[in-house]
C-alpha cells in the first residue's frame, strides 16, 4: 500500500476547508489517523536559485538571515513572513535551489493536520526543478486546467482554458516530444501537442510526489533529524513499495523458517532432557526401591550411596581418612613436611581439612592442585594453612 498523501489547500481556501475535505491520494485516506505526507501545491511555492556565501552551513544559525538577505529583492512578501527550504543535496561553490512559501500558511496547515490526528512525516513540493529532464504536465479539470513546465530553470505554470487549444497558448519551448496529463484534461493536452500524451490518474501523479528527495519541513518546521527522516523514508519504501514485495515475502519466509527451527530445536532439547530425567529416576528407584518421592534423583542417589557406605563402615571422599590419604599420596609431599616442619594442627570441619604448619609456598601450590584435581579434590592456601576439600558438593 502506498503511503497516504494530502494536497494542502491554497492559502485562500485553508480557513474554510476542513481537513477531511482536503484532496487526499486514495479513497478514505482522510479518515485514517497516522503518518501522512503533505504536498505543497505549485501555486503556493516560488523557486529561487542563489549562491550561498562560503562558510554558511545547511543547518547553521546564520542560514535564515543569509537567505532573507539574498531573496529580499526577489520576493513579493516580506522575507520574515516566508518559509525557506534548500535543495536536498548541496555542492560546494555551486548555486542552490531555494523553495519559498508563506510561513504562516504552512504552519497553520500542518497544525490542522496534527489536530485532526495525522502525524506529518514529510512535506514535499507538488513539483520541483529537474536538472536532467524537461517535462510538461497538463493538470486540473476542463474548467480550470493548468500547464506546468519543469526543467533545470525551475517550475513554471500557466492557467489554461478550453478555448486555448493551440500550442500558441504556451511557449514553444514548453513542447517536448511527450506530454503528461491527467484524464480530465487529456483531450486538452492532445490539442496542445499533436504528439504522444501519457495519461496518469491524479492519484498516481500525487503518489509520485512521495518519491521526491525534497523535504520542505526545514528550519523551525523540521519534523526530525534529516538522517532520521531518510531512514524512515527508506524503511517505508522497503515496507510498502510494490517492487520490494518479493524481498518482503522472502524475509517473512526466512523469519518463519528460523522461528520454526528454533521451536523444533527447543522441543528436541526438552524431549532429551525429559528422557534423561526419566532414566535417572528409573535408576534411583531400581537401586533404592524404598524412595518415597523422587524430587532430585542425583542428590537422592548420592545420599543413598553415602548412607550405604556409612552403614558398611567404608570411608567416603569427604571423610577425614580420605583427605589425609589424598594428601599423603602426593608426589613430593615429603619435601613439604620434613621433621622440623611437622603440621602444627589439623582441623576437619564440614568435609574441609585445614593443615597448618606445612612449608608450602605459592610456587609449589599449582603442581599440588593438579595432582589433587585428578583425585577429585581442590586445594588452596590461606597464609600458612593448606585447605583441602572435595570438589563435588555433598
Amino acid at each position: 500500500m502506498n503511503p497516504p498523501l494530502v494536497l494542502l489547500p491554497l492559502p485562500a481556501d485553508l480557513p474554510a476547508t476542513p481537513v477531511a475535505q482536503w484532496e487526499w491520494a486514495g479513497a478514505g485516506r482522510a479518515a485514517r489517523a497516522g503518518h501522512v505526507t503533505a504536498v505543497v501545491p505549485a501555486q503556493a511555492l516560488s523557486w529561487h536559485r542563489v549562491q550561498l556565501p562560503v562558510g554558511v552551513q545547511r543547518q547553521g544559525p546564520r542560514l535564515r538571515a543569509v537567505l532573507e538577505g539574498l531573496l529580499e529583492d526577489q520576493l513579493l512578501d516580506e522575507p520574515a513572513q516566508m518559509h525557506f527550504a534548500l535543495q536536498p543535496a548541496l555542492t560546494a561553490g555551486s548555486p542552490v535551489w531555494v523553495a519559498a512559501c508563506a510561513r504562516g500558511w504552512l504552519r497553520q496547515a500542518l497544525l490542522a493536520l496534527e489536530h485532526a490526528g495525522h502525524q506529518v512525516s514529510t512535506v514535499v513540493p507538488e513539483w520541483a526543478p529537474q536538472t536532467d529532464a524537461d517535462t510538461l504536465w497538463v493538470t486540473g479539470d476542463a474548467d480550470a486546467a493548468q500547464a506546468v513546465w519543469i526543467d533545470g530553470n525551475g517550475v513554471q505554470w500557466r492557467p489554461l482554458s478550453a478555448d486555448h487549444t493551440s500550442s500558441a497558448s504556451i511557449p514553444e519551448s514548453w513542447l517536448p516530444r511527450s506530454v503528461l496529463a491527467e484524464p480530465a484534461v487529456a483531450g486538452l493536452a492532445d490539442a496542445l501537442h499533436r504528439g504522444e500524451v501519457q495519461v496518469l490518474s491524479r492519484d498516481e501523479r500525487l503518489q509520485q510526489c512521495a518519491q521526491s528527495d525534497w523535504d520542505l519541513a526545514q528550519g523551525d518546521m523540521a519534523r526530525s533529524h534529516p538522517a532520521t527522516r531518510r531512514l524512515q523514508q527508506v524503511a517505508a519504501a522497503l515496507w510498502q513499495a510494490p517492487q520490494w514485495r518479493p524481498a518482503r515475502w522472502a524475509a517473512v519466509a526466512l523469519l518463519g523458517v528460523q522461528l520454526l527451527g528454533l521451536n523444533v530445536a527447543a522441543w528436541q532439547a526438552s524431549s532429551q532432557l525429559t528422557q534423561q530425567r526419566n532414566a535417572l529416576q528409573a535408576t534411583l528407584l531400581a537401586t533404592f526401591p524404598n524412595t518415597p518421592v523422587v524430587v532430585d534423583a542425583p542428590l537422592q542417589m548420592e545420599r543413598g550411596v553415602a548412607s550405604l557406605r556409612q552403614a558398611s563402615g567404608s570411608a567416603s571422599a569427604r571423610d577425614l581418612e580420605s583427605l589425609l590419604a589424598a594428601l599423603g599420596s602426593l608426589e613430593g609431599f615429603e619435601a613439604l613436611a620434613p621433621a622440623k616442619y611437622a603440621p602444627a594442627a589439623i582441623d576437619f570441619v564440614a568435609s574441609e581439612m585445614r593443615v597448618r604448619g606445612l612449608a608450602v609456598n605459592p610456587e609449589q601450590l599449582p603442581p599440588l592442585q593438579n595432582q589433587l584435581q585428578t583425585r577429585g579434590y581442590s586445594a588452596r592456601l590461606d597464609g600458612d594453612t593448606l585447605l583441602l576439600s572435595p570438589r563435588s558438593t555433598p
